[in-house]
């Protein structure tokens, strides 16, 4: 299965591709195990894949695995990290990423993704859950294609990020586009913040 075939609109190749296996690693299960990642399988994909351990005692992400491309991006490497300071006050973030893995859902956003001191970055982000060796929600895993350069000269895209939704326990079905600029959000779930 691909993205285009879960009604997903992911448009780079390389988030495509981690998607793909995300999908076969997953298997007949809502979520894959964290250990059915397989790095070598997404290997020219690496440089743009990242992840974060769920600790629900602590209602904390904690960073795992980052490439090189997210490294600089983030400042540095993250294993062990706190998302919440590496993300700053940037409170959204956070409940996205505790909507993908506690849903679980699937998450593509695309437009400016970025905003940190005097850079912005433009692209596309992917994100997915996956589970701990008990079989409960473990954490996320995706990727980040970007560009510090203007990819979108008009619409939402050009001002924030446009956000898509997929319920997993939903068939796969597609929610609502909601659009996210760091300060408002509007759509059609605009009220269901996470």
């Amino acid at each position: 299965m691909t993205g285009d075939d879960f009604g997903l609109p992911i448009h780079s190749p390389r988030l495509k591709r981690v998607f793909e296996h995300w999908w076969q690693a997953r298997g007949n299960r809502l979520m894959p195990v964290w250990r059915d990642i397989c790095p070598a399988k997404i290997k020219a994909e690496l440089p743009i894949v990242w992840s974060f351990r769920y600790d629900a005692t602590q209602d904390e992400f904690f960073g795992g695995i980052a490439g090189d491309a997210i490294q600089r991006l983030l400042g540095g490497p993250i294993k062990g990290v706190q998302f919440r300071k590496i993300q700053g006050a940037d409170t959204h973030l956070f409940a996205r990423a505790k909507r993908v893995l506690i849903k679980p859902a699937i998450f593509v956003g695309r437009g400016l993704l970025f905003r940190q001191r005097d850079r912005q970055c433009y692209g596309e982000r992917l994100m997915l859950p996956f589970a701990g060796l008990d079989g409960r929600a473990g954490g996320v895993f995706g990727a980040t294609d970007y560009r510090f350069a203007f990819l979108y000269t008009s619409g939402h895209e050009s001002r924030g990020e446009v956000e898509y939704w997929a319920d997993l326990k939903a068939s796969g079905h597609l929610l609502p586009t909601r659009f996210w600029d760091g300060g408002c959000c509007s759509g059609s779930d605009a009220a269901e913040m996470p």
